[in-house]
């Protein structure tokens, strides 16, 4: 499809710093009704929304097993969808979006080095295994963090290459046809989906820091503006056919781009909520600090904590949240359903 219209210079840039506050009382009321109560002994963490929020996927652990799971709001029904090999680490990240879900797992907890990549088909249930780190022998770098649009993955694998810093290729797998395209090579970033775009940030040998990207659908090189092109310091990227938005290198700083606008807004956090593992849901953006799952709202500035694990799709928000006593509770929120949250005042 063709590409919106962009402003051929710069984005007028806002600023505003971030203020916690406690849940909107709407959401600690819809997080009730759509919910599944996880019987004791069985945990689940989310990790992928379908459309809608009535399906999720995530990490199942039980005394007889563990492994990727789908889990149904409907119905409360669990089906398990692959099983960890012995002494897997877990899940590392996940995307859906039919008719697919793909995943990064840590296929040992005693090397960080060994992993793999899988892709499910959700219709047929073919499975496939898109790659792999070569356990202690893979090459320095960040395990993926894979990007899903239509039937298209990609994700930055690391590749061997000299200089202090870890070199990696953007793939593109169509798993219709099986075909793989590397589109860069060097020290690049995850990339995402992001409006009609597949953006990844790459770092050049002075330490300068630009942003790529290539039009989703033919894969030809596109142009963005000036002030996204250069972002400064880039730490996590996360994209949705609304927004791109980045993180600083210190995780401290958090930009977001409307697709096809002419501005672009950065959002100063506190040290305790660094700004990592982002991902998109309407105009919410969750990440996971390291201590606690957050949401931020784009439009208003204002943040909030929720216990447990959190993933989003396009119109809701889904938690799993434990539950003293029990395996815990998870949860789906429509986004338009929620009230407009309070702005941050000072």
């Amino acid at each position: 499809m063709p590409s919106p219209p962009i402003a051929p210079t710069s984005p007028s840039v806002r600023a505003v710093r971030t203020c916690f506050t406690s849940p909107p009382p709407r959401w600690a009321e819809l997080l009730g009704r759509r919910m599944v109560a996880l019987p004791a002994g069985l945990s689940f963490g989310v990790g992928a929304a379908a459309v809608g929020g009535a399906v999720v996927y995530g990490q199942f652990r039980s005394p007889t097993g563990e492994g990727i799971a789908r889990l149904d709001l409907t119905n409360g029904r669990l089906t398990p969808i692959a099983s960890y090999p012995p002494g897997a680490s877990g899940l590392g990240w996940m995307v859906a979006e039919a008719p697919w879900l793909v995943w990064e797992e840590g296929d040992s907890s005693t090397d960080m080095g060994s992993w793999s990549l899988h892709a499910w088909n959700q219709r047929t249930g073919r499975q496939l295994v898109l790659a792999r780190s070569g356990g202690g022998n893979a090459p320095a770098g960040q395990p993926p963090l894979p990007a899903l649009r239509d039937e298209a993955v990609a994700w930055a694998q690391p590749v061997p290459g000299g200089g202090p810093a870890p070199r990696a290729q953007v793939h593109l797998v169509d798993l219709a046809r099986g075909r793989d395209t590397v589109l860069a090579t060097g020290t690049v970033s995850s990339p995402v989906f992001a409006g009609p775009y597949l953006i990844w940030a790459r770092m050049d040998g002075r330490g300068t820091t630009t942003l790529q990207a290539v039009e989703a659908s033919d894969l030809r090189p596109a142009s963005l503006p000036g002030g996204l092109a250069h972002p400064g310091s880039v730490g996590y990227l996360a994209g949705s056919r609304e927004y791109l938005v980045w993180s600083s290198a210190d995780l401290a700083r958090l930009t977001a781009w409307r697709v096809g606008s002419d501005r672009s807004t950065t959002y100063t956090s506190d040290l305790r909520h660094p700004f990592q593992f982002l991902q998109l849901a309407g105009h919410f953006v969750l990440w996971f600090g390291g201590a606690t799952s957050s949401i931020l709202d784009l439009e208003t500035g204002a943040a909030f904590d929720v216990p447990g694990t959190i993933a989003g799709s396009a119109d809701a928000v889904v938690a799993s949240q434990p539950a003293p006593g029990a395996g815990g509770r998870v949860s789906a929120v429509p986004l338009s359903e929620l009230d407009p949250g309070p702005g941050c005042t000072g």
